[in-house]
Formats: C-alpha cells, structure tokens, sequence
C-alpha cells in the first residue's frame, strides 16, 4: 500500500506525546510547602510502599525551597525539592514504559553534606509497583568535600557500582541515567552519565558508570520515588530539580521552544520510505545537519550526516518496510530542531 505522510506536528507537540514523558522543573509549585499534594506528587511513605497518604510515623514530607538550579543546554529553574533526611520522601508516577529499549531519566543534582554510615539509595525508578525498583541512586563520601555516585539495578541483593570520579558538595551536577530494557530476565543496564554536557549529546559523553549485573525488575516501568526516610545516617542533604523522563537523550531538555525551527522550515514527505528516499522540502540551506528516524517507542532506527538544498532534497534512508508511526528528527550545528510524526502503512 502507498506510504503517506499522516500529519505534521511542532517540534513540542511531538516530542511531549512521542518521546518526552514528563518534565518536572517544581517552578510554578509553592515554595516552603510539603512537595506532597502538588502537581503529580505524593507522600511516599515505606508503610504503604509509596505514592500514597503516609500512614507511618515520618509524615513530614520534604519541602519545595527557593534555589537557582542550571545546567547548560539542558535547563534552569529557581526551585527545587530539597532531599532531607530522616522525612517521608515522594514519589510520581508517569506513563508506563513497556517496550524493550532505552528510557532515559535526567535531573539537575546538588549535594550539600552527607551524614556519616552505610550508604542507603535516596532516589529509585520502579516498575508496576512500589516494592519493585528497577534502579536506585546513592552516594558515598570520597573525602569531607566530595563524593561519588553509586546505581544499582534491581533489587538489593544485586551489586552497586560508583563512579570512578568525585563530585563536589554544593556544585550543581547534571546526572542523566540510561536504563536499557531488554527481552531477558538479567540482562538490562544501567548508566550514568554525571556532570553530563548536554549539547554534545550521548556520542560526545562518556559514561561515568555502568552497571549489568543482577536480576532485572522491569518490564512495566511507571513511577519514581525520591526516598528518604531510612536517614539520617547514610543519607545526603542538598536540592534537586529539573526532573524529566524520555525515551531520547535529545528530548530530555526543558529548551526545546528556544531550540526549534519554524515549523514550516521543512515538510516530509514518506512515499518513498519503502525504497529508502525521504523527500524533503527545504525553506532554507542547511550544511552538516544531523538526521534522525525513531519508531514510536523513540528507538533510533537511522541517523546520517545530511545538506539540504532550498528545495525538494531526496534523502537516501535505510528502507522502513514495517508499518506503524515514526519520528523524523532534522538537527542542525546550533542545535535547532525540527521533527515531524510519520505513518507508514
């Protein structure tokens, strides 16, 4: 059947439905407030496993704090949740991740101090249920100015691994976490990639730690937690904020409206996609530009370096044979974006 072009969609549009599951940057939340009751957030009592009325005997949940938070490319904000020790944390859910692939989750991070004793994992993403984490963070001093940063994949028996580098407390930190599901009951990864820069992208960062060791807890993976009431000891203090879960590196910013093109710069035509063309009409000439093909689940499919003339381009792709939606993504030096939703049938 004759492959068409569906719609086309802004650069915002598609990649909040198709890719971006959601950003969190606490700014419009009020500050000196419990963070628990606003925007999707809840108590996350270990009495009732999280994302829920807390019930235990910690109910005092941490706050969202006046604090100036930046990373470079990715986002900034003038607040943030402050992780507390010894408090009932909270946690969210989003829109479950079902498919084998990679889920990407970034956060701006600054550690203040840690309290003395054995590590314990403050932050957790889980799936399909509050007891079932699919990976954690901790941290663990390296000397009475810094620390490293430790991922563990599944439950607690498994091993953590942490980062060969130390981080500074009271230095802001972007920490960009990548969980890759896969078909087997042991064989999914985590990375981390801290103190990430941003605009060179995954290809131009070189994780700080891996971790594949362990059985897997995932397969539906739908909610996280900031947990913090197994403190003080062993916990750390400081602020987080710029929270966002994607299933690319690239839709993980908060910049995006300040990154995309018009959105009638280009229009994508899928006729050819079967035979390995996309047709791309061009408003503008654009030298070393980066193209990028995703299936639905945000999978990179095919991606090449490309020049587009002012005027209709035909692009040479690997063939898409198999029907259902896809994302074109066209980057360009400066990083502006554009993207259009595809369907081929």
């Amino acid at each position: 059947m004759k492959k068409f072009l569906l719609s086309i969609f802004t650069l915002t549009v598609t990649l909040t439905y198709a890719q971006n599951i959601f950003q969190d940057s606490f700014a419009t939340y009020n500050s000196n407030a419990q963070l628990s009751g606003q925007g999707a957030w809840t108590n996350n009592s270990s009495f009732t496993g999280g994302l829920g009325p807390c019930t235990g005997a910690i109910c005092q949940n941490a706050r969202v704090v006046d604090q100036n938070i930046l990373a470079t490319g990715y986002g900034s904000s003038t607040k943030a949740f402050s992780l507390t020790p010894d408090t009932d944390g909270c946690g969210r859910g989003f829109t479950p991740f079902t498919s084998n692939g990679n889920l990407y989750v970034g956060m701006v991070i600054n550690i203040s101090s840690f309290t003395a004793g054995t590590s314990t994992d403050f932050f957790r993403v889980l799936s399909g249920g509050n007891f079932t984490t699919t990976f954690r963070m901790l941290v663990q001093p390296t000397s009475g100015s810094t620390y490293s940063i430790g991922i563990r994949k599944g439950d607690t028996a498994n091993p953590t691994v942490y980062t060969a580098n130390s981080y500074n407390y009271g230095t802001d930190y972007l920490l960009i976490f990548k969980y890759t599901q896969a078909a087997g009951v042991n064989d999914d990864t985590i990375t981390l990639y801290a103190n990430a820069n941003y605009a060179a992208g995954e290809s131009g960062n070189t994780a700080s730690a891996t971790n594949f060791a362990g059985n897997d807890q995932s397969g539906n993976i739908d909610r996280m937690s900031f947990r913090q009431n197994a403190g003080p000891a062993g916990m750390p203090t400081g602020k987080v904020s710029l929270v966002s879960v994607a299933t690319t590196w690239e839709t993980l910013t908060f910049n995006l409206s300040n990154n995309e093109f018009n959105r009638n710069t280009f229009a994508i035509s899928s006729n050819e996609v079967n035979n390995g063309v996309l047709n791309i009409k061009s408003g503008i000439t654009l030298e070393n530009a980066i193209l990028n093909i995703y299936d639905i689940q945000g999978r990179k499919i095919d991606t090449k370096t490309i020049s587009l003339e002012e005027n209709i381009n035909d692009i040479a792709i690997n063939p898409i044979h198999n029907s259902g939606v896809y994302i074109v993504e066209i980057k360009s030096g400066s990083n502006q974006r554009f993207t259009q939703k595809i369907v081929v049938k």
